[in-house]
């Protein structure tokens, strides 16, 4: 009886094929979200417990700009 030689399949790397997101590599972007971000807390007194929704707010209305832009 003969043996086939059997080629293993590699995975596929999941990580390579997801999409990436942009990385904020910029210092003057990420002072431009600390700035809104400033400003939003502003805007509502600065009532503590809001810190990471502002900050993700304003980098997504900073990343929306520098997209349109």
């Amino acid at each position: 009886m003969a043996v086939k030689s059997v080629k293993k399949v590699q995975p596929i790397n999941q990580d390579a094929a997801a999409p990436i997101e942009p990385e904020i590599a910029d210092e003057q972007t990420r002072k431009r979200i600390a700035e809104v971000a400033y400003y939003r807390a502003q805007q509502r007194g600065f009532s503590p417990g809001y810190e990471l929704e502002d900050w993700l707010a304003a980098e997504a209305q900073v990343r929306k700009g520098l997209l349109a832009g």
